[in-house]
């Protein structure tokens, strides 16, 4: 007769299950950490591989810096891990579309002083290309030191001369000089006052003057004056038709008493009186010629002998 108080014992079927859904659990979790480490390589899913070079120091490059070769970028540094052996182990991350000799260098070089740095690749001549986890040979130019040691100096002097600048004595002559250009510039709108003001007043002056001779050549006395002139030029040229008329006249007078006409005619056989009558011709001449030049010294200098005020 049985003990019905206590359980049956567990069948070794169900044992062996157990044994197999472990199994399969730990199974399952290997499998889910290797494709998660898979999947965090991006480099595998956008058809890259992985280069690494060994330098001494690291030169300044950052992580993201071109990886260039022939002056064509082919990639980016990923990232830095430091050598057992000491140095530096920088890993670039390569476009597959460009294939890299395996016996090809890296060179550290600058892009420029403010652009800088660049992992140049120096291709080789093996017909083998480098693949993901190939290790290429390292170099740091002498030139990047040469540079760097260029821009420190570049530096220095740079700072050196921003603090000459900014000496005490350098501020003290900066404030000195802006007070001196506050005068100035406070006697220059003082004269540029006083200029403004002297100009006004003569312009009113020069209006005046302006006012004063408008009226004076366009007023009455103008007119007279030339009326008068322009009588007695009229006057000078009558007298000087009725001289010109009484030479003729004498002229035919004489003419006659040359050839014994008349009284007068032979009044002038008495060599005495024919003196006489020659001389008051030549004066009469002479009278006629002299009122001829007053009458054209008139014309052209008429201020001689007319004197006009215009104040």
């Amino acid at each position: 007769m049985t003990d019905s108080s206590n359980p049956p014992a567990p069948s070794s079927r169900g044992k062996n299950r157990e044994l197999w859904v472990g199994l399969f659990v730990i199974v399952g979790v290997v499998t889910t950490m290797a494709l998660l480490f898979t999947l965090t390589d991006a480099a595998m899913f956008r058809g890259r591989y992985i280069v690494t070079t060994v330098l001494p120091n690291a030169g300044g490059i950052r992580k993201g810096d071109p990886v260039q070769m022939l002056g064509v970028n082919i990639g980016r540094v990923q990232r830095f891990d430091l050598a057992q052996q000491g140095g530096v182990a920088i890993r670039l991350e390569i476009e597959g579309e460009y294939p890299v000799p395996a016996d090809s260098k890296v060179e550290l070089v600058s892009a420029g002083l403010l652009g800088g740095m660049v992992a140049r690749v120096v291709p080789g001549v093996s017909p083998t290309p480098a693949t993901t986890g190939s290790t290429l040979a390292g170099n740091i130019p002498p030139q990047i030191l040469d540079e760097a040691n260029t821009i420190a100096d570049q530096a220095k002097k740079t700072l050196g001369r921003v603090q000459t600048m900014l000496s005490d004595k350098t501020v003290e002559g900066v404030e000195t000089s802006a007070q001196e250009l506050k005068g100035l510039l406070r006697e220059l709108s003082a004269t540029t006052v006083e200029q403004r003001k002297e100009l006004k007043a003569l312009t009113s002056s020069l209006k005046v003057t302006a006012q004063s001779i408008e009226k004076t050549t366009s007023g009455p006395e103008l007119d007279r004056a030339i009326k008068r002139l322009d009588t007695l030029s009229q006057k000078a040229e009558a007298a000087t038709a009725s001289l010109e008329k009484s030479s003729h006249s004498m002229e035919a007078v004489l003419g006659r008493m040359e050839r014994g006409e008349g009284t007068l005619g032979k009044m002038s056989k008495d060599e005495a009186l024919y003196d006489n009558a020659t001389k008051a011709m030549e004066g009469l001449n002479g009278a006629s010629a002299d009122l001829r030049e007053l009458l054209q010294d008139l014309k052209k200098n008429p201020k001689r002998y007319v004197k006009l005020s215009l104040f």
